[in-house]
């Protein structure tokens, strides 16, 4: 299994690692994963945002030379590493995967066959605009999705986007990501993670200093302090309409 789709899964059910499995350490104890974009990094950044407690490391549509991708899983070590597809072209998606990536990012559009694959994990790209109908049957794809993960990168949290990264928190039955175009302050990452949002994906502009900043910060949020929403249920109204309503309770 991929190694991202077992953090995130650990993260969404807010269980521990089992005894011996992997070691205990700040990056594994926070309830948020912090994702870094790499596609214009060398290895010496990569190993410093390493040093810094970054989760993930996601690289850009063109990926890298086969050379140049064995350098930065070397340097990476545990530390998994994506690759995010913007191409539809099959067979271009399937020789980017086959390098070794251990998840793949990719939208809409993307062909089935180019990401059903054994033990890769898959995170489903989509814009915050989706209709709620479409959101809500990503539960139910026949490909399992492992992650959703939201685009549409502004400068800043606003009052909108929490409420629709809440929204889609209610929709779905898999771990939110977040794609965020700039770094985040204290309260926004409080925000976030109040709302549901189980991963961050931070713009490759970003430094190590920033990383292990929001690191920090991450492992001092309250477990306590997440809405988790519950499976829906279809109520009927006296119009003979069906009424959705949310089961919300604290996490413990």
């Amino acid at each position: 299994m991929s190694k991202f789709a077992e953090k995130l899964q650990r993260i969404y059910r807010g269980s521990a690692p089992a005894l011996g499995f992997r070691k205990s350490d700040e990056a594994e104890s926070t309830p948020i994963l912090i994702v870094a974009n790499l596609t214009k990094m060398g290895a010496a950044e990569a190993n410093a945002l390493v040093a810094a407690g970054v989760d993930a490391g996601i690289i850009g549509a063109k990926g890298l030379s086969t050379k140049s991708f064995g350098e930065l899983v070397k340097t990476l070590g545990d530390t998994p590493l994506g690759l995010s597809v913007e191409s539809s072209e099959k067979e271009a998606i399937g020789k980017s995967i086959d390098m070794g990536y251990d998840f793949v990012v990719f939208g809409l559009k993307t062909p089935l066959e180019a990401v059903n694959r054994d033990g890769l994990g898959r995170v489903l790209k989509i814009e915050p605009s989706l209709e709620p109908g479409l959101v809500r049957a990503i539960n139910s794809l026949p490909l399992e999705i492992d992650g959703v993960m939201i685009t549409g990168e502004e400068p800043a949290i606003t009052i909108e986007r929490l409420l629709i990264y809440q929204r889609f928190t209610e929709l779905l039955n898999k771990p939110l990501l977040v794609s965020l175009g700039s770094a985040i302050t204290e309260d926004e990452l409080s925000g976030l993670f109040q709302a549901g949002v189980n991963g961050l994906v931070l713009p490759e502009t970003l430094s190590a200093d920033v990383f292990a900043k929001l690191k920090k910060s991450a492992a001092g949020l309250s477990r306590t302090a997440r809405r988790k929403a519950r499976a829906a249920v279809l109520l009927p109204r006296v119009s003979g309409e069906l009424e959705t309503e949310i089961e919300e309770e604290e996490e413990e």
